[in-house]
């Protein structure tokens, strides 16, 4: 784990003022704090094997899509309704308290997801989450134990200080530094903080839980209604038909082609 800003969960819902002035310095200065054993650890290892099993089931029949991430190896997920247990931890710890605090905008419940990091997956282009001008924040909680090995992410720590052109970050020579967390961790980030997902050498999927208020949160009442509360798959950065499975194809067997072109595009936009 890198020289990370890191704290215990808040004990309850209850912010006390000195609490708050600690998060909020901490998150102003590296956009993000990592809060350490947040939700417990045998629930997450259950959700896991779920997960596993139906990513395994899914690809054996044939089931999942095509491109959309499976070549790069990082997937979208929607951890299905028995992934609830996180949600109420994040809640009973006032991690969700937190994020109202720090958000400059006013929160809804989040939008529940998961990132599927594959096992011999490609390292993916430096990238912020949305858009820099709509920036919203992350909870990343970490379902198993996630290291260099595994895919731990990379950030460019402090660059959500100002907005940065793609170009900009492929030129510079800025530090960078990897996550590691043990599970059951959350890291409380910013959208506009760049980073990547980095490759799996692992012989097993690791699964990366999101709740995010991209928009401002979920639009539904219970963000656990959606997919009929099934662990579904989703793409992840690039589409499914045939121009995104080119694309991805093609950037996969020639990275620097890839970060050329993000570069060159980002002069222009």
């Amino acid at each position: 784990m890198p020289d990370s800003p890191s704290a215990p969960p808040p004990s309850s819902s209850s912010l006390s003022g000195p609490q708050l002035a600690h998060y909020r310095e901490r998150f102003a200065t590296e956009g993000y704090v990592l809060f350490e054993r947040a939700v417990e650890r045998a629930g997450l290892a259950a959700l896991t094997r779920d997960i596993v099993t139906q990513w395994r089931a899914d690809t054996a029949s044939g089931a999942i899509f095509v491109g959309g991430g499976n070549v790069s190896g990082h997937l979208n997920c929607f951890p299905g309704v028995a992934s609830r247990f996180v949600y109420e931890a994040l809640q009973a710890r006032g991690i969700f308290d937190v994020v109202s605090a720090l958000s400059t905008a006013q929160v809804r419940k989040p939008n529940i997801g998961c990132n599927l990091n594959l096992p011999g997956s490609h390292p993916q282009n430096e990238h912020i989450d949305g858009y820099a001008a709509t920036a919203f924040l992350v909870v990343n909680v970490a379902a198993v134990d996630t290291d260099l090995h595994n895919g731990a992410m990379e950030i460019i720590p402090r660059t959500h200080r100002r907005e940065f052109k793609y170009w900009e970050i492929a030129l510079r020579r800025a530090e960078r530094s990897r996550v590691s967390m043990r599970q059951g961790d959350a890291l409380l980030r910013i959208s506009t903080l760049w980073h990547r997902g980095m490759p799996n050498h692992s012989n097993d999927p690791r699964p990366m839980l999101a709740f995010t208020w991209e928009d401002g949160g979920s639009h539904e009442q219970d963000p656990y209604a959606v997919h009929q509360g099934r662990i579904t798959f989703l793409p992840n950065r690039y589409s499914t038909d045939w121009k995104g499975r080119l694309v991805e194809r093609a950037f996969v067997a020639a990275p620097r082609l890839g970060t050329a072109y993000r570069a060159a595009r980002s002069l222009f936009e």
